[in-house]
Formats: C-alpha cells, structure tokens, sequence
C-alpha cells in the first residue's frame, strides 16, 4: 500500500471500540439550538433533502417542542428555521432517515486505547418496513410515540446496562463465525447482546413493552455496531494524503465519502436506488436513493463485503449479488484485523486500492419508498461507482503535499 495508507490503516488497528454510554446528543456532541443530524454527506437546503428525512425532521420537532403538531412541524422544518448537517461529521451514524436532536439519547462508543475518540448512534428503532420506526421515515403520531418509547423506557433500560465498558469488536468477531454479516443480519450478535443485557438489567422492573422490545427485535445490535465501527473509523483519521475511507453513506440524492487525508470533506455522486426484492405493490424504483450511514459497515469491511460469512444474505439478494461479490473482500481490503482473529475478517476500504484495481465496493442498504408513507420497502445492494472514488483520489494528490517517506 501508499504508505500513508499504511500508516491510517494501523492507527485503525489500534481502536478498541467499547460501549460506555448513553447520553443525549446535546452532552454527547454538543448538538444545541434547533439543530438535526441527518445521514450521508450534507444538502445546500433543507429542500434537498428527500421526503423521509423531512418527514422525521418533523417529527423530532415534535418530540423537542419546537412544534405542537406534526403539520406545524413540516412547515417549521421547511421554513430554513432548523439546522441540518451530516451526522458523521459529528462522530455519529445514523440509520436511513432517522435524525438525531439535541436531546436524543446516543449510544456511546469510546476508544480503549484513546479515551477521547468517541463515536456514537440513535437507539435502533427494530421493527419491519411496516412498523413507525425512525429510520423508515414517517409523519405519523405512532412514529412520534414510538419515538418516545426508544427515547424514554428504552434508553432508560439501557442507560442501566451501560455501567461497565463492554468491547465490541470480539462480539462481533464470534458472531461472523455464525451467520452474521454485520450489516442485515445480526441473529447471533443480537444473541451476545441479549445474554449480557439480560445480566445487567432486571427486564420483570422495566416498563411494559421494553424486554418484549429487545428480545423480539435482533436489528438493535446494528446501531450499536454503526457507532463502533464510526469510533474505529475516526481513529484513523488525519492522516495526510492517506486515501482510507472514514466515513461513507448516502442521504437519498447523493452517496459520498471522505478520505482520512481530508477530514470533513465529503466526495459525492448521484446516489442510484440499491437493486433488490422489494414488497409489492413497489418496486425499486419507487424508493430513494442510496440512503443511510449504516454503509460505514462495508467501509469497515463487512455487510455486503462479508457474504462468505453469510450464506443467508447472499440467498437474500440472489439475482442481485455481482459475479466478483465474494472476491472483493481479499481485492478491495487492507488486511486482517488482530480483534477479530476467529473469524479471520479483513477489513479496511481504500480508495486508492479501489481506483488501483478498478473495482467497487458492494453495500447492503434498506430502500425506504420516497413520501415515507411507504416505509421500508426491502432491501437491496448499491454499488457506486468508480467515478467517486477516482474523483476523491485525484483532489487528494491534487491537494496535499507528495510524501516520500512517512
């Protein structure tokens, strides 16, 4: 490899990411005043950001009492009162068209080895493409009570369990090695997650529906995970003219990354709906773009690039899965991670690599139907193109120095 990327690659070796927190956003990152985080790389205006996303814009509204009903939220959020800005310039994941408000409670991750580095993620919503989960985007009074339910009881219940470090990376480890991907499936993740909850919180004191919540629904372990891999990822940033991605996701318009050599700064292109089986009566084409920061998980170097770990994901996307899907990890990847030495993952994305091989990488992403009155749709595999990542190479050499020796 360049050997800046060598060098941002082994400070990404280095982050142990643990689970030490829950905290509300405005402690956590200091979100204040009438500000939203929302996935993928950032939007001109609010207008441009895809109906889902505004749709729980007002929704949070709502829950903060800047408004009192969800029409008097849309108009607000429509208004160029609120702020909007990229989660993951924040150190936060988020999932799809869920948005973090200032007094949401994040999943706290923070790095063992540097106790500064912290990364974080909204609770996780569970359910199915039908239900009001936040990441599904709807504008309904059932997604605002769900809201409250993971906010309050939820995050109260976890709030508990918090009380000693718990390190995420031979969690998953083990859980590859049964059928996991990191990304849509979590059945044996979820179950680590479940055994060690249930040893910190006394589910018969807890209001009723929260141990019915996190038993039924193996899909909270993925926020968990997103804000993990967010604390790995930003402790490999820095790095001058390295081309490791950092941070990697689409907001439904445009898919994006950046690059450890230029923190902050997103590389964009149009962001094309992911291909794959959806509920009828839609098809692909009735959802979003590329849409959410859960596609950090392939920049690690899971979810789709994890499949040979996962033969019940690849089933899933059967008719959609590339030819070269299962070769890509030993391509596009760094090199093996000494955490997670029973599962033998490699991990870590470079755009110089990719540019190098001309081959991209695949994400799993869920497709969200553009009102947001749809919900979920399904799910499906997005594979953007080289373009981005031969376009963040080129403005990387073009601007910063020419390192002969690091």
């Amino acid at each position: 490899m360049h050997p800046a990327d060598t060098l941002a690659f082994e400070k990404f070796l280095t982050v142990r990411p643990a689970w030490t927190a829950i905290r509300p956003a405005r402690e956590a990152v200091g979100l204040e005043g009438r500000a939203l985080l929302h996935c993928g790389p950032p939007v001109a205006v609010a207008a441009d950001l895809v109906q889902p996303t505004l749709n729980s814009a007002a929704v949070a509204c709502v829950y903060e009492g800047w408004a009192k009903t969800l029409p008097e939220a849309l108009e607000l959020v429509g208004s160029g009162e609120i702020d909007f800005s990229p989660a993951q310039d924040r150190r936060v994941a988020t999932p799809m068209a869920a948005v973090v408000s200032p007094s949401m409670p994040l999943i706290e991750m923070t790095d063992m080895t540097n106790e500064a580095n912290r990364a974080y993620a909204p609770i996780n919503g569970g359910g199915t493409g039908g239900d009001p989960a936040p990441r599904y985007g709807r504008c309904s009074e059932e997604a605002l009570d769900y809201l409250r339910f993971l906010n309050g009881p939820v995050a109260a219940a976890l709030t508990k369990a918090a009380a000693a470090p718990l390190p995420w990376l031979p969690l998953l480890d083990a859980a590859l090695t049964e059928g996991d991907d990191g990304h849509l499936r979590h059945g044996a993740a979820h179950a680590r997650l479940l055994a060690i909850l249930e040893q910190r919180i006394d589910f018969r004191a807890q209001p009723e529906g929260v141990a019915e919540f996190m038993h039924k629904w193996p899909f909270i372990h993925l926020n968990f995970w997103m804000a993990a891999i967010r604390c790995v990822l930003g402790g490999a940033e820095g790095v001058a003219q390295s081309s490791l991605i950092t941070a990697f996701g689409g907001n439904g318009t445009q898919f994006g990354l950046q690059l450890s050599g230029q923190p902050r700064k997103w590389h964009v292109i149009p962001a094309t709906p992911p291909q794959g089986r959806v509920r009828e009566p839609y098809d692909v084409n009735s959802g979003v773009g590329a849409y959410g920061d859960s596609a950090v998980v392939e920049a690690f170097g899971l979810g789709a690039m994890a499949h040979s770990y996962a033969p019940d994901m690849h089933a899933l996307h059967e008719g959609f899965c590339p030819p070269d899907l299962v070769a890509l990890p030993a391509q596009l990847l760094c090199g093996l991670h000494p955490e997670m030495s029973v599962s033998g993952a490699r991990v870590g994305l470079c755009a110089r690599r990719i540019v190098e091989i001309g081959a991209t990488p695949v994400v799993e992403l869920g497709i969200v139907e553009k009102t947001g009155a749809g919900g979920g749709l399904g799910a499906g595999l997005y594979r953007p193109e080289l373009e981005l990542f031969s376009q963040a190479c080129a403005d990387l050499e073009a601007t910063t120095p020419n390192l002969r020796a690091i």
